[in-house]
C-alpha cells in the first residue's frame, strides 16, 4: 500500500478577515510506503497536524491531491471516503476521542463495527489492550481513565483492524517513558509487518524507531 501527496498546501483565512490568508502548509510532496515508518518532528504550530489531517482524508488541501494506491481519496464522495478511511487508514488523532457511553472495550472495537456485520473481534481488541497496559479496565468508561490511559486506548482503536496506513498525531503525548516505549515498539512492528506508518511528533525519541526522519517548520517540509 502507498500514500501519496503531490503538491499539497492548506491556506486558512485569517480571522475577521476576507482576503487574506494564512498558509499553514506550503507545498509539498510526500510518500509512504508498505513497511516503512516516517518521523515528521517540528514545533508546535509548524504545519505537523494540518499535513497529517490532510493525509488522512479530513481535511481538505488548498492545492494538490492526496492517492491511496493511485486513488485521489478527495475526488471521492463524503461516504466512499470514509469507508475508505474506515477500511485502510488507522488514525491517532490529537486529543480525547472516546465515546463516554461505550467501554473501554466498546471503543476500540468500533473500527470493526462502522460498516461490518460480521462479529466483532473481541479477542483481538482485548489483546491490544493488554499489550499496552490497559487489559485491568477494559470494562471501564473512558472517565475512569487518566490522559496517558485514553491516549494507549486511541492506539489499540487505530490498530484494530491492523490497516495498511497508520498516521499517529503526538501517540506518545502525556505519557511516561515505559510507555512511550511501548506505543513507538508496537508502531514499528506494524511497519515491520507491511503497515505504512507516519507519527507526527515534537519529541526526539521517535526518531531512533524511524525508517526516515522529516522536519516541519514554517509549514515547510525538509529532510
Amino acid at each position: 500500500m502507498k500514500l501519496t501527496a503531490s503538491g499539497i498546501k492548506k491556506d486558512f483565512p485569517r480571522a475577521g478577515k476576507t482576503s487574506n490568508f494564512f498558509t499553514a502548509v506550503q507545498p509539498l510532496d510526500i510518500e509512504l510506503s508498505s513497511g516503512r515508518l516516517t518521523v515528521v518532528s517540528g514545533r508546535s504550530g509548524s504545519g505537523k497536524s494540518t499535513l497529517l489531517n490532510m493525509l488522512a482524508g479530513l481535511l481538505t488541501p488548498s492545492a494538490g491531491s492526496v492517492c491511496l494506491d493511485g486513488t485521489d481519496i478527495y475526488a471521492l464522495s463524503d461516504g466512499a471516503l470514509s469507508r475508505l478511511r474506515n477500511a485502510s487508514l488507522g488514525l491517532i488523532p490529537q486529543g480525547n476521542t472516546a465515546l463516554n457511553s461505550l467501554s473501554v472495550l466498546e471503543n476500540t472495537l468500533l473500527p470493526s463495527v462502522l460498516y461490518s456485520k460480521c462479529a466483532p473481534p473481541y479477542e483481538t481488541a482485548a489483546s491490544l489492550l493488554g499489550q499496552l497496559g490497559l487489559g485491568s479496565v477494559k470494562d471501564e468508561k473512558p472517565s475512569a481513565l487518566s490522559g496517558g490511559e485514553l491516549r494507549r486506548m486511541s492506539v489499540a482503536r487505530a490498530l484494530l483492524t491492523r490497516p495498511g496506513v497508520i498516521l499517529a498525531d503526538e501517540p506518545t503525548a502525556g505519557l511516561d517513558d515505559e510507555n512511550t516505549l511501548l506505543v513507538l515498539s508496537l508502531l514499528r512492528r506494524y511497519a515491520d509487518d507491511g503497515a505504512c506508518v507516519l507519527i507526527v511528533t515534537h519529541e526526539d525519541e521517535a526518531g531512533r524507531f524511524a525508517d526516515e526522519q522529516l522536519t516541519m517548520n514554517g509549514g515547510m517540509l525538509s529532510r
